[in-house]
C-alpha cells in the first residue's frame, strides 16, 4: 500500500520536490538488493571444499588408526617381554638355590671328603717376615 502512495505522490507534478526525492529514494534502495540466484562457480567451488574437508577427516582417521595400531603392537610386545623377564627370573632363583645349597658347609665337606681332602685338625700360621710356622 505505501508503493502506491508512493507513486500516486510522483505522479502529481505540483509537488514534485518532496515526493518524488522521497519516491526516488525507495526505488533506489530496492534496486540495491542483490541477487539471490545460485551462480555454479561457487557451488563447484563449496563441493570442492567439502570434498576437500572430507580428504582432510579421511586421513586424520587413517593416521589415528596407524597410531592406535602401532600402539597395540608394542603393547603385545611388551607384554611379551614381561612374561619373558618372569620366566628369566624364576630361572635364575632356581640356579641361585641351587648354589646355596652345593655351598653349604655341609655339602662342602662331603664333597671334598670324596676327593680325598681331610680335615685340618691344627691350624697354621704364615710368618712373612722370616720364621717358623708355628
Amino acid at each position: 500500500m505505501a508503493i502506491a502512495q508512493i507513486d500516486q505522490l510522483a505522479s502529481r507534478a505540483p509537488q514534485r520536490s518532496r515526493a518524488r526525492t522521497f519516491a526516488d529514494q525507495t526505488r533506489s534502495a530496492l534496486k540495491l538488493v542483490p541477487d539471490l540466484t545460485v551462480d555454479n562457480s561457487q557451488a563447484v567451488s563449496n563441493r570442492a571444499f567439502i570434498g576437500f574437508l572430507i580428504g582432510i577427516f579421511t586421513a586424520g582417521l587413517l593416521i589415528l588408526l596407524s597410531v592406535n595400531t602401532a600402539l597395540t603392537s608394542g603393547a603385545f610386545t611388551l607384554e611379551n617381554m614381561k612374561l619373558h623377564l618372569a620366566e628369566v627370573n624364576d630361572h635364575r632363583d632356581a640356579l641361585l638355590n641351587q648354589v646355596a645349597s652345593f655351598s653349604s658347609p655341609d655339602t662342602l665337606a662331603v664333597a671334598a671328603t670324596k676327593l680325598g681332602m681331610q680335615p685340618q685338625i691344627t691350624i697354621n700360621f704364615l710368618n712373612i717376615n722370616g720364621g717358623s710356622n708355628k
